[in-house]
């Protein structure tokens, strides 16, 4: 149906000329256009679209076959099933800090229950958990931590991280050290919980070194890592050494060990030790009585125990008191001190009366002191000089040696020469003394420090 090109009017039936003014319908004749042909450049364009399109699909499916996270479960499978526990601790994340024993980390999972741990692995994946989840052996105890990560943003990895256990350590004396793999641990106080290594299940030696009253301990024990709940594992790390009770009719005389007091009365033990084996560790009680005597107890050593007790017995009536060590050697000292005191006023003496023999008797005969003093007053038989000591004070004395004392002094005096003139002297001096047959000799006097002023 169309419309009379002439008039307007409307043609039905596709008649041949126009019902209502008797135009001729005109024809439309169609013309077919001719395509140019595709260039060749656009031609060369098109075939590396397309293979680059067919690169990327290959691509794209290579891919995401290996990053198929499924076959590192399948592969993990093939592992446990060939029992290749280097094949399969690859797939895993290890804390590089942590203990390992591959051999017993596996079996350590073969015994957990690997097929329903696969399981686990694999649902995990399917179900495309977005955040941290565990997988737990038959205990329900945490064996890994599986993380998601992508590659691109397209590419879904897993990452496995097997979860050691933290070794907590306490031993019974304090302190002590042990030695876990390459980490060192030291306990400072006995029961206290310190954390050692990480590590992962398996069997590993510890060793042990600690000092206590009665000797040094050394300890090698194999402790077994398992996992747990709270991912730990605690162990008592005890040292062997023998104990024992106190059997005393002094229980107020005070212990000594290998001839040094403990400071510590027999009551106050609860029991004595540990002491180390194959060593024998010597042992008395010395009781002081209100008059300052001091009356002691046999010695004995852990090895003279009575059915597991130690006996410490002291019979007062029958014993002869003992002498204080302490106060002969301060009355030494004392002894010393007053020698000094004394040879300084019979030196001033002899300095201003050019007379030696006056201190003489304090000499060592042939020392470096007599010869030296004795030629310095020789020299000053010709000279007027005065010599008038103002202070003589004792700094310090100690028993160098088996009768051997050094007494420091700081001398001061003043000096007047032939003509007159005064000088002040504040010296410092270091005399050393030895004990001949009861009486003190001076060997060598030292002069450490001199100051001088004019007056």
């Amino acid at each position: 149906m169309g419309y009379c090109t002439e008039c307007g009017q409307e043609l039905k039936n596709n008649p041949a000329f126009c019902e209502g003014c008797g135009a001729k319908k005109e024809v439309e004749i169609k013309h077919s256009v001719k395509r140019a042909p595709l260039s060749k450049k656009t031609k060369v364009f098109i075939t590396i679209a397309g293979v680059l399109l067919i690169s990327l699909i290959s691509t794209h499916m290579i891919l995401s076959s290996i990053y198929d996270p499924m076959k590192t479960i399948q592969s993990m499978d093939q592992a446990m099933s060939s029992n290749s526990e280097g094949e399969f601790i690859e797939y895993l994340t290890l804390d590089e800090s942590a203990l390992l024993n591959k051999k017993q980390y596996f079996s350590f999972i073969q015994s957990s229950g690997w097929e329903d741990i696969r399981e686990q692995l694999a649902s995990i994946i399917t179900n495309d958990i977005k955040s941290a989840a565990y997988v737990k052996n038959r205990y329900g105890h945490d064996l890994f931590k599986v993380k998601r990560d992508s590659i691109a943003g397209i590419y879904d990895t897993y990452e496995i991280e097997a979860i050691p256990n933290q070794i907590m350590m306490k031993t019974n004396m304090a302190p002590a050290t042990f030695k876990v793999g390459k980490k060192k641990v030291t306990i400072k106080d006995s029961g206290e919980l310190i954390e050692g290594s990480k590590a992962y299940p398996g069997v590993y030696t510890i060793k042990g070194e600690a000092s206590g009253h009665y000797g040094e301990f050394a300890l090698e024990e194999e402790i077994e890592v398992a996992s747990s709940e709270d991912h730990q594992s605690e162990y008592d790390l005890d040292f062997n050494g023998s104990t024992y009770s106190i059997y005393t009719n002094v229980p107020e005389a005070v212990l000594f060990v290998d001839g040094k007091s403990t400071n510590t009365k027999l009551e106050e033990f609860e029991y004595l030790g540990p002491f180390p084996e194959g060593k024998d560790i010597s042992m008395f009680a010395e009781l002081s009585t209100p008059e300052g005597q001091k009356f002691r107890s046999e010695e004995i050593t852990q090895e003279d125990d009575v059915w597991g007790e130690l006996p410490f017995m002291i019979a007062v009536e029958s014993m002869e008191p003992l002498k204080d060590e302490g106060d002969e050697a301060s009355a030494s000292l004392d002894e010393a001190n007053q020698f000094i005191l004394d040879f300084r006023d019979s030196y001033e003496q002899a300095l201003n009366s050019r007379d030696f023999s006056l201190i003489e008797p304090y000499m060592s005969e042939g020392s470096i002191a007599d010869e030296e003093l004795k030629e310095y007053i020789g020299e000053l038989q010709d000279k007027d000089y005065s010599y008038e000591f103002t202070e003589n004070q004792i700094i310090h004395t100690e028993e160098v040696g088996d009768d051997s004392f050094e007494v420091t002094t700081n001398e001061r005096f003043v000096f007047t020469n032939h003509l007159g003139e005064k000088t002040t002297y504040d010296r410092e001096k270091i005399y050393t003394l030895m004990k001949e047959d009861s009486h003190y000799k001076i060997e060598k006097i030292d002069i450490n420090e001199t100051e001088r002023d004019s007056i």
